[in-house]
Formats: structure tokens, C-alpha cells, sequence
């Protein structure tokens, strides 16, 4: 198969690279047109992003630090609670088009709600965020159908609900942004 593009997962701090070959692999079955790298380059969080208050990070900070330097298409992969200013969390952001995306697994962890850990289920949900952001780097924008990995989710209850592709509007789409 000829791949269309190339996505390189990168760690911010203490991300295992482990966890992003897991990742990429499942990635590649999920968009098989698109080749997923995982950079050996690890990430540090810029300090100016952390609010004591919230105890949070706040993502624009975090892109606008990074890309400046990213000059392919990234998705940060962090483990850090992300939010911006407007909302009490986020599950991930991206520039809409662009080359860099960012996911936090924090909130994706089902130990992050007091259930017990599930790796399959964990997985599920960083492919579905990852998708999600990454297609907003090529110009896909939020989809009404709430099975569409495209959907926005307010919670983790739509990203559990929602699938790990696009829907066929958003998949012809994508297909055409990428010719």
C-alpha cells in the first residue's frame, strides 16, 4: 500500500515509548493510508503552561510553544490533565489545518474515573482521540453524526460511544484532502 502521509507520535515527558508503538500500531489499522512513526525524541512540557489553580496544563500554551519548532506532522502525546481556558478539560487539540496535534491520556485512563485499569479499553479511547485529532490537522472539522470519531466529546461517555473512524462523509473528505 502506498501511504498518503506520514504522522510522527512524540512523547511529552514521562509517555512510554512503548505505549506509543502500541499506539501507532493500532493507528495504522485504524488509517491505513497514513504511515505512523514514533519519534525516539522525547518532549518536555513547557513550565509556563502549568496552572497551580487548576492544576492543570493549559494546551495553548503548549502549541504555541511547539509549533513554532514542529515542521511535520506531530501528535504530542502526554500525560498530563490539558485544558484550555474556556473549558474545564480537554481530551486533545489541534491546529485545523496544520501539522501538530496534541492528546492527553489523563482523562482516558479509566483509573482517572476510580475504575480499574483495562488496557484494551485505554487503547480504544487514545485511538479514537488520536484520529480525531489528527484529522482536524488535515481541515476535518466536528461532525454532527455521534458515532462519527469526528463528534465532539464533552466527556468520556461520547468518546466510549463513538467510533474509531470517521463516518463515510468525513472519510470521503479526508480521502480528498489527502490526493
Amino acid at each position: 500500500m502506498k501511504f498518503k502521509d506520514e504522522v510522527f507520535l512524540t512523547a511529552l515527558d514521562d509517555v512510554e515509548l512503548n505505549f506509543l508503538m502500541k499506539l501507532s500500531l493500532e493507528l495504522m489499522k485504524t488509517l491505513p493510508f497514513i504511515k505512523f512513526r514514533v519519534s525516539t525524541e522525547r518532549l518536555s512540557i513547557p513550565m509556563d503552561s502549568y496552572n497551580i489553580h487548576r492544576k492543570q496544563y493549559n494546551s495553548n500554551v503548549i502549541m504555541t510553544y511547539y509549533s513554532r519548532l514542529i515542521k511535520r506532522r506531530t501528535l504530542l502525546v502526554t500525560q498530563v490533565d490539558l485544558y484550555v481556558p474556556t473549558l474545564n478539560f480537554i481530551f486533545g487539540q489541534a491546529e485545523s489545518p496544520g501539522l501538530l496535534a496534541i492528546i492527553s491520556l489523563a482523562r482516558l485512563d479509566p483509573r482517572f474515573y476510580g475504575d480499574d485499569f483495562n488496557e484494551r479499553f485505554f487503547m480504544d479511547r487514545a485511538v479514537k482521540e488520536a484520529v480525531h485529532e489528527i484529522c482536524h490537522t488535515y481541515g476535518l472539522r466536528h461532525c454532527s453524526n455521534p458515532k462519527c470519531v469526528m463528534h465532539f466529546s464533552n466527556n468520556i461517555l461520547d468518546t466510549d460511544f463513538k467510533s474509531k473512524l470517521p463516518c463515510d462523509s468525513c472519510m470521503r473528505r479526508l480521502e480528498a484532502l489527502l490526493e
